[in-house]
């Protein structure tokens, strides 16, 4: 049997699956429970959290024929709607069917009764690529649909839908998914699937994923190849993802605090023979500042950060010799740095410039004394 993606095997089937999203799962449940459900939704969010899911998960939950808890996952509505068989639920994708003869053609679809179910269940993704014409098109088909006509729409930017669509469905706001969540989602996967896996790896994952549970799957995926022999661990996922590691930036800001010029430029290089592009390696930079700069405001709890307790006390001993204004200042240097590599002939050597102003950067507490030390002897 052919290897069927993470992402794709593991893709929720009801409601209590969803990670994340329990806002919107609670209300679309009790809305149909209640029989207040609306004729036309709008799921709206980043890629990877959940909202074509949602949208499948929703036709086969107002079409299952199974008994007990609905979607049962059995019946034969279920399944249809799995494999995309299912007459009465059409998905069209709005990026590669934008015209207003692509709406019509659903528009016809509506007309008609389902074939063999209770409800039709128009899916259309990406709808913010449909094209004025086709919006308008849609127009009197959303504000008087015909009883048994389900309208699900989804994108990834809003802003790009008209305000006469938005105020004809209801709308839906899919959040990033946290690490926490992402990397316990994997983890349990990991026991479903008889994968060893270090709690520190994948929390990395999930940090690389950035919300989208399907991003982490497949880094998943990308970093369980790498390794090959059926184990996960952080080296790997640094390697295989390019993740900068994070002991790397610690030494970093060792040498900055001890404004070692050498130490940093070594950093770049090291970082360099790693294979570990320019651009990440900012971004890496900049979180660790972040951290730094959160950890030495005031006793911020370590998941408010994104740390564990043990990352968590490293950035408070790491933050000690800089005041709030020299981390501040470092980290409006590496800002301006990820936006002149844009257009650098040499990322490297503007990167290592950029190390160098750091490194010699007075502290703000030096300043202070001298300030202070001039007002006396005016005085």
């Amino acid at each position: 049997m052919a290897y069927v993606a993470m992402a794709r095997k593991w893709r929720p089937k009801s409601f209590d699956d969803l990670v994340g999203q329990e806002h919107i799962a609670r209300t679309i449940t009790n809305a149909i429970e209640s029989g207040r459900l609306h004729h036309a939704f709008l799921f709206t969010g980043t890629r990877g959290v959940g909202k074509t899911t949602s949208a499948r998960i929703l036709a086969r939950t107002l079409n299952c024929t199974g008994e007990g808890k609905r979607p049962c996952g059995k019946c034969r509505a279920c399944l249809e709607v799995d494999d995309g068989s299912s007459l009465d639920v059409i998905e069209m994708d709005g990026a590669s069917n934008s015209g207003v003869d692509d709406v019509r053609a659903v528009i016809e679809q509506v007309k008609y009764a389902p074939m063999n179910r209770k409800y039709r269940v128009i899916v259309i993704d990406e709808v913010h690529m449909l094209t004025k014409n086709a919006f308008n098109a849609l127009l009197k088909t959303l504000e008087e649909p015909p009883p048994h006509i389900i309208f699900i729409m989804a994108t990834t930017e809003v802003n790009k839908v008209p305000q006469t669509i938005l105020s004809r469905v209801l709308r839906f706001d899919f959040r990033r998914i946290s690490p926490e969540n992402v990397a316990a989602r994997l983890k349990h996967i990991c026991g479903q699937e008889n994968i060893p896996a270090d709690d520190d790896a994948l929390r990395a994952i999930a940090e690389k994923a950035d919300g989208s549970m399907r991003d982490a799957l497949t880094y998943f995926d990308q970093v369980y190849a790498f390794r090959g022999d059926g184990t996960i661990d952080l080296e790997s996922v640094h390697e295989a993802l390019g993740i900068p590691p994070e002991e790397l930036f610690s030494e970093l800001a060792k040498s900055i605090a001890a404004h070692d010029a050498k130490g940093c430029v070594e950093t770049v290089v090291r970082f360099h023979r790693k294979g570990i592009e320019i651009p990440d390696f900012l971004e890496g930079l900049l979180r660790h500042l972040r951290n730094l700069l959160l950890a030495s405001i005031g006793d911020m709890p370590a998941e408010e950060i994104g740390v564990s307790p043990e990352a968590l006390r490293e950035l408070r001993e790491q933050a000690v010799p800089f005041t709030t204004g020299d981390l501040l200042r470092l980290a409006r240097i590496a800002l301006d740095l990820r936006q002149e590599v844009r257009w650098s002939a040499d990322p490297r050597v503007t990167v290592e410039i950029g190390l160098l102003r750091m490194a010699h950067l007075a502290s703000t507490r030096s300043i202070r004394k001298l300030l202070e030390a001039q007002t006396e002897k005016k005085n």
